[in-house]
């Protein structure tokens, strides 16, 4: 579906890094990365730019933020980034910047998925833990005319 909105995904190393912790998402990651031309492994960024950027966050792990807003700026890029200092980050240097609730909607928006698929989705990252602004995604479950998340 991503490749319904991009023509190509970069993946930081330090991205990739994070996301290679768990052995499950590691094996995924490797084969998303193998199986899809658009999605492409990308270590090319002005280190000394994220190493600017990480001085202000001492003790705070937020290399993969950096990268990929180094390089969004570098390639003249869209950002996928949910984490709050990146998103600052990236509008501040006027990149366009999106997040897992805003990818969602415009699959919704694309009718790539239906409203259930997209409330079942929001479902289960709520489930697992993951950090969105709820109010803000019951929000757009009461536009495409879904019940709202359980609180």
């Amino acid at each position: 579906m991503l490749a319904s909105l991009y023509d190509v995904v970069l993946l930081p190393g330090a991205v990739r890094r994070e996301l290679y912790r768990r052995r499950a998402t590691k094996d995924r990651v490797k084969r998303l990365l193998e199986e899809y031309e658009f999605l492409q492994a990308c270590d090319k960024y002005d280190s000394a730019s994220v190493a600017i950027l990480l001085t202000e966050r001492i003790g705070v792990r937020d290399r993969g933020e950096a990268e990929t807003v180094v390089q969004a700026s570098e390639f003249t890029a869209s950002v996928l980034i949910d984490d709050q200092w990146g998103r600052q980050l990236a509008s501040g240097l006027d990149l366009e910047v999106s997040g897992t609730m805003g990818l969602l909607n415009s699959f919704r928006e694309l009718e790539l998925i239906s409203g259930s698929e997209l409330r079942t989705a929001f479902a289960a990252l709520k489930k697992r833990g993951i950090r969105l602004p709820w109010k803000a995604v019951d929000g757009i479950l009461k536009e495409w005319g879904e019940e709202e998340l359980p609180h």
